[in-house]
């Protein structure tokens, strides 16, 4: 089958950012009126059906969903002694909350989206139990629209305590011991779009319309919780968080680290706070801080120096505390007292990652890896590159760990560790997974998974279903780890970030050089994939480097890092990270690499599926719709330039049938593409 673009028609226009001006004319596509909207549903009918058409595509989408490789596991919470858990039952589609005396026994449903279905997905961005387990707070949201309803139930009556709050995202309940109130973290669009906000809500009052009195030094904050409540932190940043402020409870908001430069992140113990902190330590050190004094240096302990090994979060059960660091990528449990003696490791099933959720993209500076569940135990997801998530439970008496669920799946692969050579001679690490009984003499197709954004740790976990089934079948995966995450510290995140960021692309490159150095892989039979600012990559590598990789699929990326100023929240979470095109100086740096600036006509481009999602607040699909238009004009490879659009949650895909869907499509382009046999 032959693919007849619905080719955009280009409209003259320029654009102007900082220092720099530029042939923008496809500038009309950014719009959501019936003539784009029209194109739009073209292109993803068009490409749809010639995915379909994919040889073996039909068998493909039945080994996807068979192989059920990447069930949604996820830690349970924990409050009054009963557990908290978000599942998607079998024979459902949408998930529920349940409510269970174990972690993994019988449960109770106390929120069900099947039962609440308006014909549109749902899905449960998170939900937060109070202390005693009678109340659970927690957010639904339509097709990934927002602002998300936020509500509060009576666990064991059901009755709606809270029907939404006046603000906008509303999010990071901390409760009050007694769970008569919580603080939260929300948006008001009549102060900014984008900033948060601190409020404070009380059960049975009038939802707060004013913040708390505090001068937050950052866009993103949120607040947490100290010493079994006691105390409130709000943080700052989430890239680099630190508490600037801190209360206890019926007291006065006051600051806390707020002028102490570095990242500070950990917990409350009595009356000091056991942090994590780059302050000192690239990668982190853990020091002891009194609550009265954070200020003053010489009354700090340090409890665990600085090392080779990243430390990524820290949990307090009863008088112990849980470690969890990166060991060159791979998850480490240590154990400590109050004090940081070291009273041993937590035994783990093998090299691989530890999180609260099944995801091998770990935000660590912001999210914990562990549940603390008791005085005596934690309970984590634990996958690598050949098992599939499994929920374990660890203790930290006896620091022995035991898995909960089974893992689903298994991978017959082998996982081998290469280093290449970047542009200025840094060493960029990178993992092959092959199945163990290939001959892995010859060039075999290849495709390269990255992510490289936003402080971002891309770790060696269990990989989405399409990747999962591509090594099955013969392909091999490379896990590279380019300079822009958080897998080494802050340092390699700043390192592919503003100004440097074209480490992060020519980190890629070296990665995709050295496996055809290595007669791996030939540009011929190599691809690249991302998501979200991995998206972005795949994008650039796509656009800048034609001569590399034979296809890309970038998964909801951002493609124009000008044009993107039109929405406020994308604007902020880029400028971040990207750079803000309104400066001079950082407007010629996004010049140099913004996907859509940097398209020239007649150039032989690879085969790009460009896999964007509706009603996506941080990477809206019209960055997908004006690449398409650009390359299928530019191209002269004869390579498709395809443009899906999907109805679906933000980044996170709703259903098990439009998964299914979803990574039947993911594979099947790169089958057809690489040349790998169905």
């Amino acid at each position: 089958m032959t693919l007849d673009d619905p080719k955009a028609e280009p409209a003259p226009a320029v654009a102007s950012f900082g220092a720099v001006s530029y042939e923008d004319p496809f500038a009309w596509l950014e719009e959501e009126n019936e003539r784009v909207l029209t194109w739009q549903a073209e292109q993803d009918a068009r490409a749809t059906s010639w995915l379909a058409a994919r040889p073996g595509f039909a068998d493909l989408r039945e080994r996807i969903a068979a192989l059920d490789s990447n069930p949604a596991v996820s830690a349970p919470q924990y409050g009054g002694g009963r557990w908290f858990r978000q599942r998607v039952p079998e024979g459902e589609d949408l998930a529920v909350i349940e409510v269970a005396q174990t972690p993994t026994g019988p449960g109770r449903r106390v929120v069900d989206l099947n039962a609440l279905r308006t014909g549109e997905p749902l899905l449960i961005p998170w939900f937060v139990p109070s202390p005693d387990g009678r109340k659970l707070a927690y957010s639904r949201s339509a097709v990934g629209r927002e602002p998300e309803s936020f509500q509060v139930v009576d666990v064991d009556t059901g009755e709606l305590l809270l029907a939404g709050v006046p603000q906008e995202k509303a999010t990071s309940p901390v409760w009050l011991p007694d769970g008569s109130g919580f603080t939260y973290r929300a948006v008001d669009p009549a102060v900014s779009r984008s900033d948060s906000l601190i409020f404070h809500l009380t059960l049975g009052e009038a939802p707060p319309t004013k913040p708390e009195p505090l001068e937050l030094s950052h866009p993103m904050s949120w607040p947490a919780s100290g010493a079994g409540g006691r105390y409130v932190l709000v943080y700052s940043n989430h890239m680099e968080p630190r508490p600037d402020f801190i209360r206890e409870i019926g007291g006065a908001w006051r600051p806390f680290l707020k002028d102490v430069p570095g990242m500070f992140r950990g917990v409350v113990l009595g009356e000091r706070f056991i942090a994590i902190t780059t302050d000192g330590a690239a990668r982190g050190r853990l020091v002891s801080i009194p609550l009265d004094t954070p200020s003053e240096r010489d009354t700090w302990q340090e409890l665990v120096p600085g090392s080779d090994a990243v430390l990524a979060s820290l949990a307090a059960v009863g008088e112990r505390l849980v470690l969890v660091e990166l060991v060159d990528t791979y998850a480490r449990l240590r154990v400590l007292g109050a004090d940081g003696t070291v009273e041993g490791e937590i035994a783990l099933p093998g090299r691989g990652v530890v999180n609260t959720v099944s995801t091998n993209a770990v935000a660590i500076a912001f999210l914990d890896s562990v549940v603390v569940g008791g005085d005596d135990h934690v309970l984590f997801v634990y996958s690598s590159l050949t098992q599939s998530p499994a929920l374990y439970r660890a203790s930290v008496v006896d620091r022995t760990s035991e898995p909960l669920t089974p893992p689903a799946a298994r991978l017959d692969a082998l996982v081998a560790d290469h280093s290449a050579t970047s542009t200025d001679g840094t060493r960029v690490r990178y993992r092959v997974v092959t199945r163990k009984n290939d001959d892995r003499s010859g060039p075999r197709p290849t495709i390269i998974h990255a992510h490289g954004g936003f402080n971002v740790a891309f770790l060696p976990g269990w990989p989405v279903p399409f990747l999962t089934a591509w090594v099955r079948s013969g392909g091999a995966l490379v896990i590279a780890h380019v300079r822009g995450g958080g897998e080494f510290g802050p340092d390699w995140w700043r390192a592919g970030q503003l100004a440097r960021r074209q480490n992060n692309f020519d980190d890629l490159y070296a990665v995709a050089e050295d496996l055809v150095a290595r007669g791996a892989t030939t540009p011929e039979r190599l691809g690249v994939y991302g998501i979200s600012s991995g998206g972005t990559l795949a994008a650039v590598a796509a656009v800048k480097r034609p001569d590399l990789f034979r296809a890309a699929v970038p998964q909801v990326p951002i493609t124009d890092q000008f044009a993107l100023v039109r929405d406020p929240l994308t604007h902020m979470i880029a400028k971040l990270e990207d750079g803000d095109p309104n400066d001079p100086e950082m407007s010629r740096v996004l010049l140099s690499w913004s996907p859509c600036q940097n398209v020239v006509d007649g150039v032989a481009y690879p085969a790009v599926l460009l896999d964007c999602v509706s009603n996506e607040p941080r990477c809206p699909a019209w960055h997908g719709r004006k690449l398409a238009a650009r390359m299928q004009r530019a191209t002269s490879s004869g390579c498709p330039v395809l443009l899906r659009v999907r109805r679906s949650a933000g980044q996170r895909a709703v259903g098990e049938t439009a998964q299914f869907l979803q990574q039947a499509e993911l594979l099947a382009f790169f089958v057809d593409q690489l040349g790998l046999p169905t």
